[in-house]
């Protein structure tokens, strides 16, 4: 039965109005209450394939520049390191109410700009004449540009309109997720001017309109009708996010009576990310994204994204969730990936990483490292699991997690084993490979009959 089809007899119930018995449930995996909205608590993860990487490509002549030029940023940036933090600590003493900041300029022939609000070139050669230190007379002390900083955030914090702030090169560069018109006219209702250290970005990120708060499935626009009329409401952002937290989270997402709630969360609601949209997939599930794209989620499994679960307070957004499911606390998740689907293509990554490593590290064929790592993850699976002072049992550690595990440093030459030298603290033989083996290592090209 092709996809649409399918479609077609998964909505049949829906178009007809027919009764909500187990026997007419539109999609899989779905209840329908008295009350014709949907229940979905469990679903499978749809089939993923992990990606295998390719052979690299040979790099371009564009990257080939771009390398050679981070070599030469690295070198002179070790080499004046030191001098670099020395005078600077000497003009934050000796310059106070002059100096501003230091940075590096890694453009064409590197170099150290030193900012000061008075004769930049002239007080920077009292101090230091190295051809690559320059002095620079700027406009705004670094005092005023966190003040404008912190002015923009409490002037602007609940409007929702910024993404993000940063300081630069004497600048505060504020980036703006409306239209320039709707932010101007936002200021202008405010009443406020906007520092002149702030130069405004647009377009960093998709322009949205100023208010655009989550509306009833019913009156949803963007949803197909026969899936709003299972849902009370499918809550999106109304803005991409800013910086979120650099961790990996993982949430359960299930529907239940035509709400959308995350029941590890203490049963939380569920506000979905900018963009987010429903398609039902060729087995009948309902599911997240355009396309059945690899990796992609169904209602009633875990999700995975990059950041955290954080509860969303904005009325804006919270009061039409409140509104067609009731009271309670929201959490925010910032993407819909499926979490076995990531899962396994992390493991996939690890395991061909460590591979690698087998094969460029300690010098082993193709052969011996695949071997290698059958026999590690063997092992592995026959360790006990360790279990915490609260009882809680844990898994073995990953054959690819020790594997891929960096050797001790050596500090000594003298503990290097015969016919090795010691480079960047490893003991390596004559082609670059590391010694000694890892233990488990040595035991598998024991076993083997190998070197």
């Amino acid at each position: 039965m092709n996809r649409s089809a399918g479609l077609g007899a998964a909505l049949a119930c829906v178009l007809a109005a027919c009764s909500a018995s187990a026997e007419t449930v539109p999609l899989r995996g779905a209840t329908i209450g008295a009350d014709g909205y949907a229940t979905i608590i469990d679903a499978p993860p749809a089939p993923f394939a992990p990606v295998l990487p390719g052979e690299p490509e040979p790099p371009t002549p564009d990257q080939v520049a771009a390398q050679e030029q981070f070599r030469r940023v690295a070198d002179f940036q070790n080499a004046v390191r030191e001098d670099v933090d020395a005078l600077t600590e000497r003009l934050r003493r000796d310059e106070a109410g002059n100096f501003v900041s230091v940075y590096y300029d890694n453009e064409g022939d590197p170099s150290v700009v030193f900012q000061f609000l008075r004769e930049g070139p002239g007080t920077l050669r009292r101090y230091s004449d190295n051809p690559r230190f320059f002095g620079k007379t700027v406009r705004f002390s670094q005092e005023e540009l966190m003040a404008a900083a912190d002015f923009m955030w409490a002037t602007f914090r609940d409007d929702r309109v910024l993404q993000s702030t940063g300081i630069g090169r004497n600048e505060v560069e504020a980036r703006v997720a409306v239209s320039r018109e709707d932010f101007l006219a936002l200021v202008k209702r405010k009443g406020v001017e906007i520092p002149p250290s702030v130069n405004l970005v647009f377009g960093a990120a998709p322009v949205v309109p100023l208010v655009a708060p989550p509306r009833a499935a019913a009156s949803d626009p963007a949803l197909p009708r026969e899936i709003a009329r299972l849902l009370r409401i499918f809550p999106r952002d109304d803005r991409v996010p800013g910086p979120v937290h650099d961790i990996e989270s993982q949430v359960k997402v299930v529907l239940r009576d035509g709400c959308f709630r995350a029941p590890e969360h203490r049963d939380a609601l569920v506000l979905f990310p900018y963009g987010a949209s429903l398609f039902v997939d060729s087995e009948g599930y309902l599911a997240y994204g355009q396309t059945e794209a690899p990796g992609y989620a169904r209602v009633g499994e875990t999700v995975s994204f990059h950041g955290s679960p954080r509860e969303v307070t904005t009325a804006t957004l919270v009061d039409p969730i409140h509104a067609a499911c009731g009271p309670g606390k929201v959490i925010k998740i910032e993407g819909l990936e499926s979490a076995a689907a990531s899962n396994a293509q992390h493991a996939s990554d690890d395991r061909m990483n460590a591979l690698r490593h087998l094969i460029e590290g300690y010098g082993l064929s193709r052969r011996q490292a695949e071997a290698a790592m059958a026999f590690l993850e063997r092992r592995q699976a026959a360790q006990p699991p360790q279990v915490g002072p609260d009882g809680t049992r844990f898994p073995p550690v990953p054959a690819s997690l020790m594997a891929n595990a960096p050797p001790p440093p050596v500090m000594d030459a003298s503990q290097c084993p015969r016919g090795t030298k010691l480079s960047f603290g490893l003991c390596r033989t004559p082609e670059g490979y590391i010694r000694p083996l890892p233990k488990w290592l040595a035991e598998f090209l024991e076993q083997e009959g190998g070197q």
